[in-house]
């Protein structure tokens, strides 16, 4: 036996119930109600609605990510600055569609919190823009399927790719 560890003693506070490392470990995953999920949606008609639920369920949402077929950009709806965003990463040289987006936004008269240089990817500067949603979950999912149609091109009849990650509201 090693004279410099007493076993009667723990070297590290486990919660409350825990005997073992490993009671801990159980414990706080079965504690966590983060979960990430997918969906694929067929139509815009379809994301919307399901865009719609989605922000209507009572969780914390720390992020929605969608993919748009075929495109290098990027859309993302997560909070920033106490309010419901959405976020754009626009190919820097595809000035039809940030005029487009940026049209679409100052029409609904909401302007944005962030339009700047982002960086470079693939050898190509792009823009990131992030705006405020709507607080009304129909509203902003309305909003969103607008600029997928209009911003982005989207036909009617394409497949979306949904990535989200909620949390229990407690």
């Amino acid at each position: 036996m090693n004279p410099f560890v007493d076993l009667q003693k723990r070297s590290i506070d486990l919660p409350e119930g825990c005997k073992d490392l490993f009671d801990a470990l159980q414990t706080t995953r079965s504690q966590s109600d983060s979960r990430s999920r997918y969906m694929l949606v067929k139509s815009l008609q379809e994301a919307e609605r399901f865009l719609a639920g989605l922000l209507l369920t009572p969780t914390h949402l720390t992020y929605i990510s969608i993919d748009v077929p075929r495109q290098q950009h990027h859309l993302q709806i997560c909070p920033a600055l106490d309010a419901l965003c959405i976020a754009f990463r626009i190919d820097g040289g595809d000035k039809g569609r940030l005029q487009r987006i940026r049209k679409l936004f100052r029409d609904t008269g909401i302007s944005s919190i962030d339009d700047s240089f982002g960086g470079i990817a693939n050898h190509t500067p792009f823009r990131m823009l992030i705006y405020p949603l709507p607080g009304i979950a129909p509203d902003a999912a309305q909003l969103i399927a607008r600029v997928l149609r209009y911003g982005f091109a989207v036909p009617e009849k394409s497949k979306l790719y949904f990535s989200y990650n909620e949390q229990a509201v407690a």
